[in-house]
């Protein structure tokens, strides 16, 4: 039992923390880690669905009067994931007129929820130095934008997590299953364990921050690139259909995406997949300049395409598989991205010894009977080698996926 001197001691140390405002501060500010927080319904002017976490407000659209009242608030920055044209009004402008930042990270259809864009969601929230609206037209696609970020960034259980990005608007089930997928290859080991370059620094340039992308269109579309040349009866021989999705993998200036574009049509897709953040800059300018909408950029790693499982019927490689440093990794993520019996079109150099050209001998590593061995050894088996007329350094092969 407490006995009156201990009562008393308490009693007193109730009353001092109660007069210096401690309790209070405990009571009206508390100290939660914000990654176990739950998720708090809350209001901002008209936006529908609006949730919160610590700083981080999720919610649909805002209209252009509650710009007033996020700067109220002291919303330091927006991030949205609609697309150019889903509002009648500039966000941008409206927004920066107020002094919030604003970012956008678009997508709306399945092919343009690619690893980039989960991937720069996470960048743009693993800033937690600034009060954050994050919304797209309803935050379904908020929900599940969100939901890597909650796995991976901030240790939340996956169930719970689901729960929360549900409860927060997401219900489309193509996104789930994408971000799904994102964190289950972001958590899996590498593809081929212990696997070594075959060619260590062979792409260093690419990654290069300042890469002069108009000395390579200069280099890439020219009448002396044999593939450039030829570039018709490539696209001839493979067979591409409306409604096909396309990845074109080492796409480089973006030459083949473009035409692959025309080719697949509204109802296909095209991937422009490369290791380099320029190209795929520069091939997503060019596509707005043209109005190609049909073209999705997707910067890859070096031993991964980053594409998600059964998305694709073609993978192309033109000229780059001598590029791919850990291939049996590579071609691993390519026959998952492939959807069943789809196919994987390899045109690279036929090095020769005695007869290929010096650079070409120094460059590429192995010749076609090597490529051809591991890629089939990768779950492919040769369907076609159609002779490209005009192909004097380089050879055409076809694979479908086992």
């Amino acid at each position: 039992m407490m006995n009156w001197r201990t009562l008393a001691l308490l009693v007193l140390l109730t009353f001092s923390c109660l007069n210096s405002g401690l309790f209070a501060q405990v009571i009206d500010e508390p100290s939660v880690d914000p990654t176990v927080q739950p998720i708090q319904s809350a209001e901002i002017g008209t936006a529908k669905n609006v949730h919160h976490n610590g700083d981080l407000y999720f919610s649909g659209q805002f209209a252009p009067d509650d710009v007033a009242e996020l700067r109220e608030r002291n919303v330091a920055r927006v991030i949205t994931l609609r697309t150019d044209g889903e509002v009648e009004w500039d966000e941008k402008k409206a927004l920066e007129d107020a002094g919030i930042e604003f970012i956008q990270i678009p997508f709306r259809l399945p092919e343009s929820l690619t690893d980039e864009v989960f991937d720069q969601v996470r960048t743009a929230l693993s800033d937690q130095t600034k009060k954050t609206l994050f919304h797209c037209g309803s935050a379904n696609r908020v929900g599940g934008a969100w939901l890597p970020y909650r796995v991976l960034d901030q240790h939340v259980e996956l169930e719970k997590a689901l729960s929360e990005a549900k409860e927060i608007g997401l219900k489309t089930p193509f996104i789930e299953e994408k971000a799904l997928d994102y964190i289950a290859r972001k958590r899996a080991k590498p593809a081929v364990a212990g696997e070594k370059s075959v060619k260590p620094g062979i792409n260093k340039s690419f990654v290069d921050p300042e890469l002069d992308v108009d000395a390579y269109v200069k280099r890439f579309e020219i009448e002396s690139r044999e593939v450039y040349v030829t570039r018709e009866k490539i696209i001839a021989a493979c067979g591409i259909r409306k409604g096909d999705v396309v990845a074109d993998v080492g796409a480089g200036t973006g030459l083949f995406t473009r035409m692959f574009s025309s080719g697949v049509g509204e109802t296909g897709w095209v991937y422009a997949v490369d290791i380099a953040p320029r190209f795929i800059e520069h091939i997503n300018q060019e596509a707005s300049k043209q109005r190609l909408s049909n073209i999705t950029g997707v910067v890859c790693a070096e031993n991964s395409v980053n594409l998600p499982p059964k998305s694709v019927d073609v993978v192309f490689v033109c000229d780059t598989y001598h590029h791919f440093e850990y291939p049996q990794s590579t071609l691993e993520s390519i026959h998952r991205a492939l959807k069943d019996e789809g196919h994987l079109i390899v045109i690279d150099f036929d090095r020769i010894p005695g007869e290929s050209r010096e650079w070409l001998i120094g460059h590429v590593r192995a010749g076609k009977e090597v490529f051809r061995a591991e890629i089939m050894d990768a779950g492919f088996s040769l369907a076609d080698e159609p002779n490209i007329e005009g192909f004097k350094e380089n050879y055409f092969l076809k694979f479908r996926k086992n």
